[in-house]
C-alpha cells in the first residue's frame, strides 16, 4: 500500500496540475497481508513432482489475490506454504460451490505423494517392492 501510494504522490508532484489536484489513494474493501514463496522453494517443488507424476501434466503456477490463511503461516509463522487443492475459486465460498470428484482425487493423491517427500515416486515405489503405478 506505502509503495503504491508513494509512487502515485511522486508521479504527482512530478505535474503541474496533480501538485495543485492530488489524487488520493482509496482502499476499499478487504485488505490483508500479502505473502510469497519462491517457485523454487523445495515444498513447491516436491508439490509439483507429485502433481506431475499423477497427473502426467505441469501444474500450473501462479499468484492470486485473493485472501488466504497462508500469510500467517509464512509471515509469523515462518512456515514455507503454498496454496494448493481442487476447484475453481470463481465457485468458492457461495451457495453453488462443487468441486469436481476427479479434482478431489487428483488433489489427495498428489498431497499423499507430497507427504512421502518424494519426487521420484515410481522408481522409490519399486525399490520399496510397490507396483510403479499405485493408482
Amino acid at each position: 500500500k506505502r509503495e503504491l501510494e508513494a509512487k502515485v504522490a511522486e508521479v504527482s508532484n512530478a505535474d503541474p496540475w496533480l501538485r495543485e489536484n492530488p489524487p488520493k489513494v482509496e482502499w476499499v474493501g478487504y485488505s490483508f497481508a500479502s505473502s510469497r514463496i519462491s517457485v523454487d522453494h523445495p515444498i513447491v517443488e516436491t508439490i509439483g513432482a507429485a502433481y506431475r507424476d499423477i497427473a502426467g501434466r505441469e501444474p500450473g503456477i501462479e499468484g492470486m489475490t485473493y485472501a488466504s490463511d497462508v500469510r500467517h503461516l509464512i509471515n509469523v509463522g515462518r512456515t514455507p506454504t503454498t496454496v494448493f487443492g481442487p476447484g475453481d475459486v470463481r465457485v468458492a465460498h457461495g451457495p453453488d460451490e462443487y468441486v469436481e470428484v476427479d479434482e478431489l482425487e487428483l488433489t489427495v493423491k498428489t498431497l499423499a505423494l507430497t507427504i512421502l517427500g518424494t519426487s521420484d515416486t515410481r522408481s522409490r515405489r519399486k525399490s520399496w517392492g510397490a507396483p510403479a503405478e499405485p493408482w
